[in-house]
């Protein structure tokens, strides 16, 4: 595979994380709020690894930019 083509499945990825930490903020907000947090204590458990996982792949391509610019 060639590293501009490498550089956009990375940058579709760091996108995908980024919905997905969004979406998962949003609906455990919203379980929450209507369910209550005692039953739901490790639900914000799911955001938090969804935004690792965006924090990671957003670390991986700003370093493959920095490698491909030398």
């Amino acid at each position: 595979m060639d590293q501009e083509r490498i550089l956009r499945v990375t940058k579709a990825a760091e996108k995908f994380w980024l919905f997905a930490t969004v979406l998962a903020v949003v609906v455990t907000i919203w379980i929450i709020y209507s369910d209550g947090i005692e039953r739901n204590k490790f639900l914000p458990l799911i955001p938090a690894l969804a935004g690792l996982w965006y924090t990671i792949r957003r670390i991986f391509r700003k370093r493959l930019e920095r490698d491909l610019n030398k």
